[in-house]
């Protein structure tokens, strides 16, 4: 059975509200009246409504002030005005306000229906509407989401096992510790987990706790009171309380001091912090994700980081492979660098030649994607050409691959496992025959299919 339309009617003229409710119920309505507009705000307010028919001149709150409060927060109701002291000026202003139609007194039965009839309609295209925005709102926001892994580039095996742990533990409360060396990017990793999880739509603050003076770092992180040290002119909130109900990002917590160290493992253990100077608890709801490029577990052996704490940051670790152990990655990642280069400096974006590639894929990248960035800047910048070209990479990269000699056996660096010196050997070749393969077998002394198999297995491209 469907649902009757429920009108509410405002006036505050009794003859006329007894007159406008006996019609619309007659019409299968569900209407219900208030001489006092006031009442009638609150009860749509509570209860909600399909429709406002409103009397204009009342006394207290005028139907124009019902017809602004009823579209501020009720922007899909739709608000008929009727008066008997109608004009021009109020009419335009009134309409201007929001109210969907306008009718003088007195009014017959079938005007009045019409209206009606014609604010339902209304409200059910209002209706859909919403549906169709809350709608998109949340494909926008689930894009959002899957965005924040998307942006982690890279298709080799390990990439994928580490985007898979982070669904895993995306959708649970657990607390992250990110292992990895500078530059790998272990803070896309963190955003990545907090896109993912249930607090996506609440804050993500990152602190630096190596950048951040230890006396400094724990009124950043624990906020003070008025008063608490010279300076302190006002109450801070400090970023647990911030993040309240979303994530804390602890990049570096390594560098952490050990009196600091305790009074974040409370606030951890005990969710609830204490603002410098200040003696009132707090409470929080914070998900603590922690990044390191240290070996914490030496640390803690060592008795320079707690034992406890590591374990509170460590209930579920996610470790970031450096950049020379995903080398199939750099081509796609390198392209993709140059892409947003390109959207910031409003140009073009220019390919890797074949040179150039096989020259990023020989080179060992200390500083992982973080140096990749800049290779990739400054290339963009040198490069003469439509291409990038391997003399357009820095020389740092250049002098530390090495091409092979056309009078003498390809020189090999030392101190490689045998797996790295037969892959640098390939890459040299490639890298001297411009990628000629038939000519790069020739010089290495192996057969072509030998070769195709080997560039295969190292993930050379």
């Amino acid at each position: 059975m469907k649902e009757k339309a429920k009108v509410l009617v405002i006036d505050d003229d009794t003859d006329s509200l007894a007159s406008f409710a006996t019609a619309l119920r007659r019409d299968g309505f569900e209407v219900h009246p208030f001489a006092d507009p006031k009442e009638g705000l609150s009860h749509l307010a509570s209860e909600g409504g399909d429709v406002v028919l409103t009397d204009l001149k009342m006394p207290g709150v005028t139907g124009l002030e019902v017809v602004r409060r009823v579209v501020r927060e009720n922007p899909a109701v739709p608000v008929v005005v009727v008066t008997a002291f109608g004009t021009v000026e109020s009419a335009v202003e009134a309409i201007r306000a929001g109210a969907s139609d306008y009718l003088l007194k007195p009014v017959g039965i079938p005007q009045l229906r019409a209206a009606v009839f014609k604010a339902i309609k209304e409200r059910s295209k209002n209706v859909e509407l919403e549906k169709k925005d809350r709608e998109i709102r949340r494909l926008r926001e689930e894009k959002k989401r899957k965005d924040g892994v998307g942006r982690i580039i890279g298709d080799s095996r390990k990439m994928e096992e580490m985007v898979q742990k982070i669904h895993v533990v995306a959708q649970t409360r657990m607390n992250v510790l990110i292992m990895g060396e500078s530059g790998t990017g272990k803070e896309l990793v963190a955003r990545a987990i907090h896109d993912q999880s249930p607090r996506w739509d609440m804050s993500f603050l990152p602190v630096n706790c190596a950048a951040i003076p230890e006396g400094l770092l724990e009124t950043e992180l624990f906020g003070h009171e008025k008063g608490a040290f010279t300076g302190a002119v006002a109450a801070r909130q400090g970023m647990m309380e911030i993040a309240d109900g979303g994530t804390l990002f602890l990049d570096e917590v390594g560098e952490m001091s050990l009196a600091l160290q305790v009074k974040l493992l409370r606030a951890i253990e005990q969710k609830e912090v204490i603002r410098v100077g200040g003696s009132e608890v707090i409470r929080v709801d914070v998900r603590i994700i922690a990044a390191t490029n240290q070996d914490l577990k030496a640390k803690v052996a060592d008795k320079t980081f707690r034992e406890d704490l590591f374990y509170r940051l460590n209930v579920f670790g996610i470790t970031v492979p450096p950049l020379r152990e995903r080398r199939e990655d750099i081509p796609k990642l390198a392209g993709h660098l140059l892409g947003e280069i390109a959207v910031e400096n409003n140009v073009t974006p220019k390919p890797l030649s074949s040179g150039a590639r096989i020259a990023l894929l020989a080179y060992q990248w200390p500083g992982n994607v973080r140096e990749l960035r800049n290779a990739m800047e400054t290339a963009s910048l040198v490069a003469g050409g439509d291409s990038i070209e391997w003399g357009d990479l820095p020389p740092e990269i250049l002098k530390n691959i090495l091409p092979p000699s056309p009078s003498g056996p390809i020189p090999l660096p030392s101190s490689r496992t045998l797996e790295e010196i037969e892959r640098e050997a390939i890459v040299a070749a490639l890298l001297e025959t411009d990628g000629n393969k038939t000519q790069a077998a020739k010089m290495l002394g192996i057969g072509l299919r030998t070769l195709h198999r080997k560039v295969k297995e190292y993930g050379i491209s």
